[in-house]
């Protein structure tokens, strides 16, 4: 009662210190949640963007509890300031910080200038291989490039080679830092190592599938299978390269889904477009034509693409007819083919289609297209679906009549 009645003195005498210290307080706290949240923030997704990988789920949560710990400390403070105020003994608590902190201290000077170095120059190493890998893999492929190689090739190939450089040397480095970093906090690394080593051989039979992603994934990037951007079907799945690395393949379809394929489930993989590609069309007309002359003007359609200035750049040479390839129940199949640049055989065989169409109506040569005859119970009657003029019923006696009302009259067809 004695102390309680010498406190509730205290209070009353230094009730304007008191609060003085718990305002002081709850302004520094919110000063540290509003404004030095986002320094922290943005000092973290600086080191993100510096280190391999993708952590920026974790900024938040590591923000958060930095400023927890610095909320605590400012609370201890002012705690102990007031009790002070109110007349209780602090004397052992503040000498117990004073003496950890004294002793924080003096290790922190004592191994943070070499920790700042060690960090200082990994950082300038990283900074130095993205910096100089690219130039150095495109003087190399540059040098072992043949003559008549397409730029885009070696393009792609240097972005894929140097992505895959690049973050292995990274993720190296890392490594390497972070074993000498708590070398030189005081942690005895040789247990971690000896320990690393016995994981590694744990891992190493229990993750083959992991073991020959790698391994699959080294063979692709040396053997130059495909490179980023390459348009390719592996594992069942087709789409454009996006990236590249030891572990697996990234691939982009038309319709925009992005598939992740593990390397080591990679047995074929189908390059549509290394180095050069090729359009193949085929053509199919009536068999009343004359095939010379639709040989022609297919040629004449493809020579008039390679002269365009805005399709011939995409092409190698122009689309000829290779053969008359089959015979199909209702059509002559004619094939065409031409070599194009590397990826853009699509959109040249997309174009020749379409000047083959206007020049076929032009002169008249006829694409089939397919007919269907219906018999209608004894008096085979014939209903003739036709595209422009509806469903016509033929009778015995050679008349045609519409089935649907406000159909227009018009030729029949039969096959």
């Amino acid at each position: 009662m004695e102390l309680l009645a010498g406190i509730g003195d205290e209070l009353s005498a230094n009730w304007p210190w008191v609060l003085a210290a718990l305002a002081l307080s709850a302004v520094v706290i919110a000063v540290l949640w509003v404004v030095l949240s986002r320094w922290v923030e943005a000092f973290l997704r600086w080191v993100d963007s510096a280190l391999p990988g993708d952590f920026s789920a974790l900024h938040r949560p590591l923000a958060r509890g930095l400023l927890l710990i610095a909320s605590a400390a400012v609370l201890s403070a002012a705690g102990l300031s007031i009790a002070g105020s109110l007349g209780m003994d602090t004397s052992g608590a503040v000498a117990g910080i004073r003496g950890w902190g004294l002793d924080a201290g003096k290790w922190l000077l004592a191994r943070s200038a070499r920790v700042l170095i060690i960090v200082a120059v990994a950082y300038a190493l990283i900074r130095i291989v993205g910096r100089m890998t690219q130039p150095m893999v495109r003087r190399y492929l540059d040098s072992r490039a043949g003559e008549g190689v397409d730029q885009g090739e070696i393009d792609k190939r240097t972005r894929t080679l140097e992505g895959v450089i690049r973050k292995t040397a990274t993720l190296l480095i890392v490594l390497v830092v972070l074993f000498i970093v708590l070398d030189q906090l005081g942690v005895n690394i040789a247990p971690l190592l000896a320990g690393a080593g016995v994981a590694g051989i744990a891992v190493g039979f229990g993750a083959q599938n992991l073991i020959r992603d790698f391994l699959a994934g080294m063979f692709i990037i040396l053997e130059d299978q495909y490179r980023v951007g390459d348009v390719v079907d592996v594992a069942g799945v087709g789409g454009l390269v996006e990236d590249i690395n030891l572990r697996r393949t990234i691939l982009r379809d038309l319709k925009f889904v992005v598939h992740s394929i593990p390397n080591g489930e990679i047995r074929i993989a189908s390059n549509m477009t290394k180095e050069k590609s090729r359009a193949l069309v085929d053509i199919g007309v009536a068999y009343k034509e004359d095939l010379d002359h639709v040989i022609a003007v297919l040629n004449r359609v493809g020579q008039e693409i390679y002269d365009d200035p805005q399709f011939g750049p995409l092409m190698n040479e122009p689309l000829k007819v290779l053969r008359v390839e089959e015979f199909l129940d209702s059509a002559i199949s004619i094939r065409v083919m031409g070599e194009t640049k590397p990826i853009q055989q699509w959109t040249v065989m997309g174009e020749f289609r379409r000047r083959v169409k206007r020049t076929f109506d032009q002169e008249g040569i006829e694409i089939p297209f397919p007919h269907r005859t219906v018999y209608w119970g004894k008096d085979v009657e014939t209903v003739v679906r036709h595209p422009s003029s509806g469903p016509k019923v033929r009778s015995n006696d050679g008349d045609a009549k519409s089935r649907s009302e406000g159909a227009d009259d018009g030729d029949t067809h039969g096959v």
